[in-house]
């Protein structure tokens, strides 16, 4: 081939090769001249007359080409040298598209840099293993959830009504009694000591601003903007948005869990040399990566050794085993049996004098659910230890039990004012017949906001009690003591059943007082956030490493899951609530309605003919039958589709123990010939 000629660059009209072949082939083509451009610099004239015309869109695939930085950049100047004019509007379009590359470039750099707390969590899943990492990661979630609750309130409730705000007195309700419109708002009289109080009860100036139902006032809307069906559609729509998310990150983790399971897992000579990061170069980082290897090849030894002894266990020892567990569970209910009577007297206590009760005697019910949520998931800790499971198990099985117990104290919590406020299977009580509520309690929503209020405030006081009056002690005295009581405390470890416990009850009590106390979201960012600084202190200053370490994917499975059971339990008592109860008839938006929920209908009659067609049929039960078969169709596919992907992967394990058995039987079969023939 001469030096001038460059037919090898022209493609072939009767080859129909791949682009990816045609490349490659262009690539060995040129070779020689990038050999000899290797070798000594190429001439003015060598440019002119070696062409990449013939390359046309090959040019993007540049990058692709096995070839040296040096040959790439000779080709470019080959392309920029061939004297081929390119049009104003392929250069804009270049132009253009490397500007939007670079921009979002730089703008994921930039959200990778700004992400919330990235680096603290890479340390703690560094130090104390990827389970305690997920608590954390859990907090993160549970920030945005709350800042996006805040953030639709605060657009579509706060903003409106503080734009369209009057003086106007609060509308008679409809049928209202007099003794039913009793509510005084006199907070002039209050001393300086009472001012104080109302931040831990939400009495007095803060019970009648923005932060409770009762400041939100019936007034006349135009028609451009309907407040009452905001207040509605954005708590419930918030509600099931946060049921969807927590479903798919339910969804996410359940297949990283399975996907994750002992048969999926690589050797751990491939963990090995795959696992490393070779971009870090900082010594600190890289400190953290290898202790966070280290963390996990600990957790598959000791899943190893687990799964060994498990296998060694005969008959008797597995009888033994669950009668051991049955008679612990018998004393694990019993326990919680006596917590839930103790808050049902707290709850009893509190609610005798509602009309000027103590700080002490308010807070009576939250202190009670929180001793027993202290002192309780220690001993389901301790007891879960002598059922012998494996680490994860024993830590999903503790959370199981406390997140059980928190729910259903809450849940009887509620259940007894509902009773107490709402007169709920005692309407013909002498105090709730003229209003339909118990009249004690003139606007029964602020009432039940402040004990959410209370509830969520008690919750912070006690992580910071928690953190610095008992953490904070308990390693002083271990750090400069020597005595046996020091020696047998020693520093705590950080029990992540108990942490998750707290988390998933406080967010359940915001979830259930978001109705009767908008700003809770908001307050409970401010919580989230400083309950993450001051956990992360614990951890690092008070705890130490725990002796147990578990699989973040089995934590963030079960957290979800947990969240998922308060956000059911909040959503069943303000269905109720909404759809049910009477509202208090001084105060709050709905107070000229029967049911909050009479605010839908009312709003819609103002639709046209065939939107209320459309809105009755999509509430109809031909719909609703309609969309379940849709939704079974769906889920049959689904469930097909994973059974077939099961039965797949079970045949490609199959033939991938075939295969090695053949070339088992085959270096067999070699060695005998070799025998044979020497």
């Amino acid at each position: 081939m001469k030096k001038g000629d460059i037919s090898f660059f022209r493609r072939p009209q009767d080859k129909k090769l791949q682009p990816g072949l045609e490349v490659m082939e262009d690539f060995q083509n040129l070779q020689p001249e990038l050999s000899q451009h290797d070798a000594e610099p190429a001439s003015p004239a060598l440019k002119a007359e070696i062409s990449l015309e013939s390359l046309g869109d090959q040019r993007l695939l540049l990058r692709a080409m096995p070839c040296s930085m040096q040959q790439k950049h000779f080709l470019r100047q080959l392309d920029a040298s061939t004297g081929k004019e390119v049009s104003s509007w392929v250069t804009w379009h270049r132009r253009r598209c490397r500007a939007y590359r670079q921009l979002r470039e730089g703008i994921w750099n930039f959200a990778r840099i700004c992400q919330l707390w990235k680096a603290s969590l890479d340390e703690i899943e560094a130090i104390f293993g990827p389970g305690i990492q997920s608590y954390f990661s859990f907090l993160k979630f549970l920030l945005f959830i709350n800042f996006l609750a805040g953030l639709l309130i605060a657009c579509f409730i706060l903003l409106p009504v503080t734009i369209s705000s009057d003086t106007t007195s609060f509308l008679k309700g409809l049928g209202a009694e007099l003794e039913c419109m009793n509510y005084s708002s006199d907070i002039s009289h209050r001393s300086a000591w009472q001012h104080l109080q109302d931040i831990f009860t939400g009495e007095g100036y803060l019970e009648h601003s923005r932060l409770f139902y009762g400041a939100y006032r019936e007034k006349h809307n135009g028609d451009h903007y309907n407040i009452h069906l905001a207040y509605l559609l954005s708590i419930l729509g918030y509600l099931f948005g946060s049921f969807l998310w927590i479903l798919r990150r339910i969804t996410a983790s359940l297949v990283q869990w399975l996907m994750l399971r002992w048969e999926f897992k690589p050797c751990n000579s491939t963990r090995i040399f795959t696992e490393w990061d070779f971009c870090i170069q900082s010594p600190e980082v890289a400190t953290l990566k290898q202790r966070s290897i280290y963390n996990g090849f600990k957790i598959d030894m000791a899943e190893q050794m687990r799964r060994a002894q498990k296998e060694q266990r005969t008959w008797k020892q597995l009888s033994q085993l669950y009668l051991l567990r049955l008679l612990i569970n018998g004393v694990i209910l019993l326990l919680m049996a006596a917590a839930f009577y103790c808050i049902h007297l707290a709850t009893e206590v509190s609610q005798q004098d509602a009309s000027s009760p103590s700080v002490v005697k308010q807070y009576l019910p939250p202190m009670v659910i929180s001793i027993a949520n202290v002192f309780l998931p220690f001993l389901f800790h301790t007891l879960a230890h002598l059922e012998r499971c494996s680490p994860n198990t024993e830590v999903n099985l503790t959370l199981v039990r406390c997140v059980i117990l928190k729910l259903s104290s809450l849940g009887m919590f509620l259940f007894f004012l509902s009773h107490r406020v709402l007169c709920t299977g005692s309407r013909n009580a002498l105090q709730c017949q003229p209003c339909g509520y118990n009249k004690l309690y003139q606007c029964w929503e602020t009432n039940i906001g402040q004990e959410m209020y209370k509830m969520t405030v008690f919750s912070f006081l006690t992580t910071l009690a928690f953190a610095f009056l008992i953490s904070l002690p308990r390693r002083l005295l271990a750090k400069h003591s020597s005595c046996a009581l020091a020696r047998w405390l020693g520093k705590e470890e950080f029990l992540l059943p108990h942490n998750v416990l707290d988390i998933v009850a406080a967010q359940t009590v915001i979830w259930t007082g978001i109705f009767f106390c908008p700003l809770l979201p908001l307050l409970g960012c401010v919580v989230i956030f400083l309950t993450f600084y001051i956990k992360k202190y614990t951890l690092f200053q008070n705890c130490q490493p725990s002796t147990q370490l578990f699989r973040a994917s089995h934590s963030k499975f079960f957290f979800q899951v947990m969240l998922q059971l308060g956000l059911l339990l909040a959503s069943t008592f303000l269905v109720y609530v909404i759809s049910s109860v009477r509202p208090s008839q001084p105060c709050g938006l709905f107070a000229n309605y029967s049911v909050p929920w009479q605010a839908v209908p009312k709003a819609i009659s103002h639709l046209s003919i065939s939107a209320l067609l459309v809105l009755n049929y999509a509430t109809s039960n031909v719909f609703y039958f309609l969309l379940l078969m849709v939704l079974s169709l769906i889920l049959t596919i689904y469930i097909s589709q994973a059974q077939g992907n099961k039965q797949e992967i079970e045949r490609l394990k199959r033939q991938r123990v075939q295969c090695v058995q053949e070339k088992w039987r085959l270096i067999k079969k070699l060695a005998l010939q070799q025998v044979n023939f020497p």
